[in-house]
């Protein structure tokens, strides 16, 4: 759930105005367990507490991880800027500070299918800053798929232009498994792909296919997970794909 906006802390606002973040564009607090799933859990502490104290106090601890169980962890909160994240990392202490302009961005979504039937579906975020600035961020926040294609955009308007313009300039752009050139596409297992032989680039079910000109198949067959910064990479490429510039 987003919190509203003015009720960002002091040190978290001289944090962000240090770090030239921006205005402040949304505020997200720690997942809470269902009705149901909390008074499970009361009961099987109170169980293995009873019965097997070791194995009760371990659960105990497990459940410390969760802000349900944890003054600590309930404190943590996700804020997202105009220019930038500050985030509480589900483990540990601190907080990172990442602007869009700088951040490697990686996603990784998965749905769980138990017994032929769809689950639970699990975000992974990783943004890699500068030096040793690094944050994993994942469900363990309210509304993944809110802030998670927030921050893609966010980066897509703070670094595409940029990509973009390298590329056109002659330059070569990674995005991870992946790279973009005026002169086509290179994927590192495959090789390069002239922009003439792309038929069609597509994401689905977790994978980036590239499919050419001169089969049928994929050409190469990516996990979006390799891929940093997924969104600039797509509008990237798809604008090379279309207008196919002279190498």
């Amino acid at each position: 759930m987003a919190v509203a906006p003015n009720t960002l802390p002091p040190e978290a606002a001289e944090l962000a105005a240090t770090h030239r973040l921006g205005s402040l564009q949304g505020t997200f607090t720690p997942k809470r367990l269902n009705k149901l799933l909390f008074a499970l859990y009361i009961f099987t502490t109170i169980h293995l507490l009873a019965i097997f104290v070791i194995p009760g106090v371990l659960f105990f601890w497990w459940l410390r991880r969760t802000p349900d169980f944890s003054r600590r962890q309930a404190a943590k909160r996700l804020h997202l800027f105009e220019h930038g994240l500050m985030v509480h990392p589900q483990s540990g202490d601190g907080v990172v500070v990442i602007r869009w302009d700088s951040v490697r961005l990686y996603q990784n979504i998965t749905q769980k299918i138990i017994n032929g039937i769809p689950s639970t579906t699990e975000y992974v975020y990783s943004a890699v800053g500068p030096g040793r600035d690094h944050a994993t961020i994942t469900h363990f926040y309210e509304g993944p798929e809110t802030w998670g294609p927030h921050m893609q955009q966010a980066v897509l308007r703070a670094q595409g232009p940029a990509a973009l313009e390298s590329v056109l300039a002659g330059e070569t752009v990674n995005f991870g498994d992946l790279s973009l050139s005026a002169t086509g596409l290179t994927a590192r297992a495959k090789g390069l792909l002239p922009w003439s032989e792309v038929r069609e680039i597509q994401v689905r079910a977790g994978r980036i296919l590239v499919a050419g000109t001169g089969g049928s198949g994929a050409w190469c067959n990516s996990a979006v997970s390799d891929i940093a910064n997924l969104h600039v990479f797509l509008a990237v490429a798809e604008h090379l794909h279309t207008h196919r510039p002279a190498a």
